[in-house]
């Protein structure tokens, strides 16, 4: 078995936890929020809810899963279960902070395409950079498409 890309980040973000978990439970928008994601089917934010996802990376490949909800407590956490060309948990916390909230990401996931995965021996470090910048536009996409937004009268 290939060593798991794990992954664990906090970002500050200027917005509530109530408001960030508002933003969230919008789930039919985030194809419109992140251009590296090229499909959504289905999903919610309730235990049981499952969505078919398309993730475009920035190196010529695609990578398609599914997460499944596993648990969630509002406004705090969700917790899911990838699988698919991806395997493993994947995790959001928020907590509140005086300028708003913080947002924790973290998730081990195992490579599962059958292609990738013998590649990722020796090509880890282009994965490793191409998963990070997908993240870091995320980020940046969803503080500039919808958290900035959200703040406006």
């Amino acid at each position: 078995m290939s060593e798991p890309f794990r992954y664990d980040r906090r970002f500050p973000l200027d917005v509530t936890p109530p408001d960030l978990w508002v933003l969230l439970e919008r789930t039919d928008q985030y194809v419109h929020w992140w251009s590296w994601l090229q499909t959504l089917h289905g999903g919610g934010l309730e235990p049981g809810d499952v969505a078919a996802c398309v993730v475009r990376a920035p190196l010529p490949y695609t990578l398609r899963f599914t997460v499944r909800v596993e648990g969630v407590v509002p406004g705090e956490s969700i917790v899911t279960q990838v699988a698919g060309d991806l395997e493993g948990q994947a995790r959001l916390t928020i907590a509140p902070t005086t300028a708003g909230c913080e947002a924790r990401l973290s998730w081990e996931l195992h490579l599962r395409d059958r292609l990738l995965r013998p590649l990722s021996s020796v090509a880890r470090p282009a994965m490793r950079w191409a998963h990070d910048r997908v993240v870091e536009t995320g980020l940046r996409e969803f503080r500039r498409r919808v958290v900035d937004g959200h703040r406006r009268p």
